[in-house]
Order: C-alpha cells, then structure tokens, then sequence
C-alpha cells in the first residue's frame, strides 16, 4: 500500500495548500465573504454567460475520465483489497472536488483584479501569494502542485507501464519465440519493457507540453486528454450491458473514435501549420469544406471541446454498433458476454474452459511456481474441499480454471495467464516443460521484486540515518558558533577589567584601599581567564589521547568527601541537602584519583546550580557489579529536556537555562573524555525525576593512556 498512502498524502498536501491560498485570498487580500461577493459582481466574470451545452461537456467528459483513465482504474480496482471502500469513496471522492473547487471563484476575481493584465490565470494560485510577498505560502501551493503533477504522473506511468509489458509485450514474445528458453531473456523483457514505457509516456507527455504551447495550454491538455480516452467508454459499456457486443465491434468503434478526436482535436492542438495546415482549418481536408477539423460536416459555430465529444462518440457508437449487428461474434466472444452482462446472476458462471482437458498436477506445479507454494496449495486445496474431495487436487473444471486464471493474472497479467492455462488444456503445442519455463522465470521476477522492496526499504533507513545525522551536525554548529561567540565574550571581558582597572592604577594619586580593591579585581580576573584557558587546554588534550594517568589505589568515599567539600563554592548561599549511603562508598578503587574526583565536582557542581527545585537535594547511589562500580548522581529538579538529552555531551552544547550560572558548555565534554580514558563511560538517565548521572568505573584499570 505505499504506492496508495503516497498519493493519499499528496491528495491532502494538494488540498491544504488550495485551501490555504483560498484563505489568505478571501481574508488577507479582500475583506472576507462579502467583499468576495462584491468584487465578483464587479469583475467581467460576472457578464460570463454559461453554455450550457460545455457545461454539460465538461461534466460529461469528467465523468467519463474517473471511469477510463488508467491512473484511476489503478487506484479503485489494482490498489483496491476491499470492495467496501467503494461506499466510502462514493461521498468521499465528490466532497474532496467539493472543496478542490471552493475558492476557485475567488480566487479568479481577486487575480483579474490585482494582476497586470495578460497574467497566465492557471498560475493566479502561485502570483497571488507571491505578489503579495507571502513566500512561504507561495512555496506550499508550489508544493501541493508539486504533489498533484506527481501523483498523477506515478500512477499513470505504473498503470500503462504494467498494461504494456501484462497484456502486449509478455503475449507477444510468447507466441513469437514460443519454444525460447525464457530463462533471463523474460525477466529482461518486462523489465526493459516497464522502464521503455514509463520514460515513453514521459518523453512523449513533455513532447507534447512543449510543442502544444506548455503552461498557457494546461487545462487544455487536460480537456484534450479526457476527449481521447473517453472514447474506450462505448466499448466499456457494451462490454458490461450489451450482450450482443462483439470484438469486431469494438475495434471499429474504436479506431473511428481516436480517427475522430485526433483530426478535431489532438492534432488542431499543435496549431495552424504545425501538423495541419493552414488550408485544412480553413477549407477542410483535400479542400472538402465540410472535412474542416472544428466544422466538421457544416456544424460551424460550435465550441471546439463540444464538436470533437459530439463527432468522434457519435460516430465511434455508431461504428460499434455496426461493426456489432452486421459481425457474428464466435462462440467464446457470446460466453464471455453472457459472464459479463450477467455477472450479478448465479444461473450462468465462467464457461471459458469448458473445451481441452488438463492434469491437476501439472496445474499445481505452474501455481506454485508463479504464486508460492503454499498460496497455490490454498487455492487447491480450498476448490478440492468444495468439490468434496479428499487431497489437496481438485477437478480443472470450467469454474476452477477461471478461478486459477484469475489469481494468476494478478503476478503475470490477464493475457499471459490465459495462454499459459490454455496451453495445458490442450490448445497449444507448447510443452509442459516450456510452460513451466514460464512460470519459474515469474516466480524470479516476483523474488526479484521483492529483493528491489527489501533495498528499497534498506535505503530507506539509511536515509532516515543519514538526515538525523545531519540534523545533530547542525545543531552541533549552531552550538559550535554559539560556543566561539560565548569564547570570545568570556575572553573579553576579563581582558577588558583588567586594562580597565590597571589604566585606572597607572594614573596615581588613589587612596590605598582603592589601589587594593583594584588590584583584587585585576587578580580575580585573571584567575577566571587563566581557568577558561586551562579548561580548553585540558579537553584539547583529553581528546588527542596525550593524557597521562596517575593510577593509585584510591577510596571512593573519600573522592566524594573531597568533591562534595570543593563544590561547595558553587553558588555557597544556596541550601543544598546531600543524601548519602556511606557502607556502599567503601570501595577501593585503582584509579586517577585526581581526574575522577574532577568528574564528581563537576557534576555536583553542576547540581548546586542548575537543580531547579525551592529545596534542592541531591542522591548520591553506589553498586558494585561484575568489576566495575556505578556511581548516580540524581537531584529532584526539572531535568534536561528531552530534545537536548543528545547534545549534553557535546563540546559546546550549553543549556538555555544554563546561561544564567555562566559556564562555556565544556564541563560535562571533559567528563566524558576523562571518564573514556579512564575505562568506564557517563550517561545521562532520563525517567528519574530530575537531572541524573550515571558514572560506571572499572574496579581496577591496569592500562595507561596512550
């Protein structure tokens, strides 16, 4: 169904940005409703006179198109696994146009009247909002066009791709090199044959939009295209109602009606002279004036669109009819029509078979090879039960046979399935071995086409990998220019008291206290800037690996007490409750005593100045597993928010509400490296409640530090 849910979520993509155009036209450029309605009776629209008979044309012609034009047929019949959502889309389907169609009005009116003159009015949905400088919206009406011109074109291209290489390319290689081996040369064949198809309709849609006036001519295109396949609905509806209806028929009706609609309508699109000349619009076809390709037989006068649909499906109807009453259809064309007409009573079922005899086995064997083993068992076995025979081989009754066909056509088309039946009944001289031929090289393109799904689905992963990944490498920039701003801050301001200050000692004449009290400043200042400098120093050189460890046996209790007694200077007004279970900290450690101590300053530090809570507190928990201890240190603020839970670690990465305590975002990154060069690793638990540490230390680290 991914095929379904893309279109499904273009079609609401398309509809919300009409709307959203439709909106902004009706409330950001008029003044609402009635201003809408004001405009209208002012505009020249409102001196629009309707015709009725293109009126009734065009609803004519797209009723039509919803029941013949492949893409559609793809989607309510191909993509359809449930009959019952025809119900749905019988009122869902005419609400959609509904309000496809709601601002359109409006949105003509407001175009002829803002727009300079000669504006393309198929483009008044994208120059609207351009002209009024909403870029945003211009891009997501570009967007919903985007998605309509897509969705179109992926449907239609599957739809006439599979028909070609189902029903044309696979029966005439079939019969042409009926004896071939298959083997690659099938899979090759309907491959090539998709792909020739799909870049055909392409190459050849473009073709057209370029040589018939591109854009200017876009509803045109769409007017033209809906004349052309409405001439396979004289022949579709014979084919259900009429039982009489033959293939004689049909043909006939049909080459009249494409006949028809080229000369009136697909060929006049190009223009005079492009493909008929001029003297054929003006005199007619071998100077015939009744032969003029938009008066055809005198009817002067009338709108192009309504001569061409009056012409070619009056007279490919005609030809049909004709071909139909004065040829007699053989007898399989009369079973096939009393199936089809009669589809809806149990007296007549599928009587194609009823001639050839054919061994079940050898029709096991051609399922299994085309649908999988154990479907084609299922279908056996299912039509066995119901003919009341024990085993899994049913009689190739006329009913089985067109229930198998049926299935089958679903992996290598109607056509193929047919010969394919055919040939074991006895109506070809093809081989069983050759058959089986067949259907072996169908169950390779089916595995193939599932190999292509499972890539597909593989790429798709890696591409969700690869942006998440390029989503954190923007905000790790972000962070980094962030980072180098707040550098050059911290730098600067240090550096700008101390020249301040020691300018101020240099003039003389100061009491001493004052002198004291500058230098005091001058001193902390410097301090501040030299632990800036000696915190780049110490990641730089944790992250090369040039560190050297200093591995003592050392007490963990007595780490935290000296931690615990240092962190006090961070924000020492502050009340801070410590909760401690002191039996589980006597553990020795063989350690850098000194660099896991740092560890637990910083993050206790980091306790004392974020923890958000009226009374902060602060858990200390010790384990020991399996050679290694963790130490968590949970206090019972608000927490890091989820979005930033990624980023902590970084080297840059600061807190929004960090800013308040000051800090450069660098504490926690030499954590990290200091914790990896020791052995063990920190991590931030989220679910605890408020902020939370997770140091994990290996009892005995026996390695230096490259």
């Amino acid at each position: 169904h991914g095929i379904v849910t893309a279109i499904a979520v273009e079609a609401v993509v398309k509809l919300v940005a009409l709307l959203a155009v439709g909106s902004f036209v009706v409330w950001g450029i008029a003044d609402g409703v009635g201003d809408i309605i004001a405009r209208i009776d002012a505009s020249d629209l409102s001196a629009w006179q309707l015709e009725p008979g293109r009126w009734t044309g065009l609803i004519f012609l797209s009723a039509a198109a919803v029941i013949t034009l492949p893409r559609m047929f793809q989607v309510m019949v191909v993509e359809n696994d449930d009959e019952g959502h025809l119900a749905r889309a019988s009122w869902a389907f005419p609400l959609y146009l509904m309000l496809m169609s709601l601002f359109i009005v409006p949105i003509a009116v407001v175009g002829l009247d803002q727009l300079p003159a000669g504006s393309n009015p198929d483009m008044f949905i994208l120059t609207l909002p351009l002209a009024e400088g909403q870029g945003a919206l211009a891009m997501l009406v570009f967007l919903g066009g985007f998605s309509s011109a897509t969705s179109m074109v992926i449907v239609e291209s599957i739809a006439l791709a599979t028909m070609i290489s189902n029903h044309v390319v696979i029966p005439l290689w079939l019969r042409l090199r009926p004896r071939a081996g298959v083997g690659d040369d099938l899979r090759a064949v309907v491959l090539n044959a998709r792909r020739v198809a799909i870049g055909s309709v392409l190459a050849l849609g473009y073709g057209y939009y370029e040589v018939s006036g591109g854009s200017a001519a876009l509803a045109a295109i769409g007017l033209i295209a809906f004349l052309g396949v409405a001439q396979v609905l004289p022949a579709l509806l014979a084919g259900l109602f009429w039982r009489g209806a033959n293939k004689n028929g049909a043909l006939m009706g049909l080459v009249t009606g494409f006949v028809i609609w080229a000369y009136t309508s697909f060929l006049p699109s190009f223009g005079p002279g492009a493909v008929l000349s001029e003297a054929v619009f003006t005199q007619g076809l071998f100077g015939l004036s009744w032969l003029r390709p938009q008066a055809l037989f005198g009817t002067d006068g009338m709108d192009p669109m309504i001569h061409a649909l009056f012409w070619s499906l009056t007279l490919n109807v005609i030809a049909l009819c004709l071909g139909s009453l004065l040829t007699f259809p053989a007898p399989l064309e009369r079973l096939q029509g009393a199936a089809f007409v009669n589809v809806f009573e149990g007296a007549v079922g599928p009587q194609r078979w009823a001639r050839g005899q054919a061994e079940p086995e050898a029709l096991l064997t051609m399922a299994q090879r085309i649908l999988g083993e154990d479907a084609a068992l299922g279908l056996f076995q299912g039509a066995a039960r119901e003919q009341g025979k024990d085993g899994f081989l049913p009689d190739p009754t006329p009913g089985f046979l067109d229930t198998l066909e049926a299935r089958l056509s679903g992996s290598v088309g109607a056509a193929t399935a047919h010969a394919m039946i055919s040939q074991l009944v006895g109506r070809a001289t093809v081989t069983v071995e050759d058959l089986m031929a067949v259907a072996s090289e169908s169950a390779q393109i089916m595995e193939y086409s599932a190999q292509l799904e499972a890539r597909e689905a593989e790429l798709t992963r890696t591409a969700g990998a690869l942006r998440e990944a390029n989503e954190k490498l923007m905000q790790l920039s972000i962070q980094k220019d962030a980072f180098l701003s707040q550098i050059s801050h911290e730098l600067r301001t240090p550096m700008t008291s101390i020249r301040a200050f020691s300018e101020i000692l240099t003039e003389g004449d100061l009491p001493p206290e004052m002198v004291t009290k500058y230098g005091r400043i001058i001193h902390d200042e410097a301090k501040r800037l030299t632990r800036l400098l000696d915190d780049l120093l110490d990641l730089s050189v944790l992250e090369n690996g040039t560190v050297q460890l200093n591995l003592s046996l050392a007490s963990l209790q007595q780490m935290l007490d000296t931690a615990l007694t240092a962190a006090r200077q961070t924000r020492p007004e502050r009340s801070f409750t410590i909760h401690r279970d002191l039996p589980s900290e006597a553990i020795y450690l063989k350690t850098d005593a000194d660099r896991l101590t740092q560890v637990f300053i910083n993050l206790i530090s980091n306790a004392r100045k974020y923890c958000s809570a009226e009374l902060p507190e602060l858990r200390i928990v010790v384990r020991q597993r399996a050679g290694r201890v963790t130490i968590d240190f949970i206090d019972n603020g608000k927490g890091i928010p989820k979005e930033s839970q990624s980023l902590i670690f970084e080297k840059f990465a600061r807190l929004t509400d960090a800013n308040r305590a000051g800090g450069a975002g660098l504490g926690l990154a030499i954590c990290r490296e200091i914790m990896t060069n020791l052995g063990g690793s920190v991590a931030y638990l989220p679910g605890q409640g408020g902020a939370a540490f997770r140091l994990t230390v290996p009892l005995r680290l026996e390695k230096l530090a490259a």
